[in-house]
Parts: structure tokens; sequence; C-alpha cells
């Protein structure tokens, strides 16, 4: 699936979780997180941020995994433009670091969820 010919160069949320949905049920939340690693869409109005991305794909996946349709994953809060800052300081989101690679959650305290990356299953 090319998600970069689906994103508009002009992020919108709603197209970019749209075509995540569909992504995470076809093809897993590993490869899809791959695949947005592989076109580096703009996800921010600065570009391809990877924690961004990370935390969208694992919020999707949650929410798919859970049983949720299309429609109530889209108006879920978990996928809401501001609920990325439940989980990382704004100094953490503007860094560098940051966007290139994922970083661990800032805010979540231990025993809660926090977002991960996705790891493809590898047969033993």
């Amino acid at each position: 699936m090319d998600m970069t010919s689906t994103i508009s160069p002009q992020f919108d949320r709603f197209t970019f979780v749209d075509v995540l949905i569909r992504a995470v049920r076809t093809m897993g939340a590993a490869a899809t997180l791959a695949e947005l690693r592989r076109g580096r869409p703009a996800i921010t109005t600065d570009g391809y941020h990877d924690t961004v991305a990370v935390f969208y794909v694992w919020a999707v996946d949650r929410l798919v995994a859970a049983g949720l349709s299309d429609t109530q994953i889209h108006w879920h809060p978990l996928v809401d433009g501001g609920s990325v800052h439940a989980w990382w300081d704004d100094t953490t989101l503007r860094s560098q670091r940051a966007r290139e690679r994922f970083v661990a959650s800032t805010r979540a305290l231990v025993g809660e969820p926090a977002p991960f990356e996705p790891r493809a299953l590898v047969a033993a």
C-alpha cells in the first residue's frame, strides 16, 4: 500500500488516520509503520516526524484490536490531533531526535500503556 500517494501534501489528519486504519487492518501495524518510514510523508507542519508516526500507528492498532469500526476510530479521542501531548512533553516532541526516530513516552507512568514501535512477528 503506497501511503505517500494517498496522503495529501498538506497534512489532513482525517485522511491520514483513514489510511492508517486500512493499512493496519490489511497488513498489520509493523508493516504500516515500515511503509510510513519508507515514504516519510509530511504528518506534521514541519514534515515527517517518526515519534508521531509511531504514536498514530500504535493508537490505530489498539483501536482496531479493540474491535472498533472505522467510524468509531475516527471519533475516538486517542486519534485526536492533540492526544500525542498526553504522552510527550513539547520539548521532546520538538526535538530533532524525536523527529528522526521514535523516542519513548516522557509522560506515561510505570504500568500505564504507552506507545511503542510495533515489531513484525518472526516465525521460529
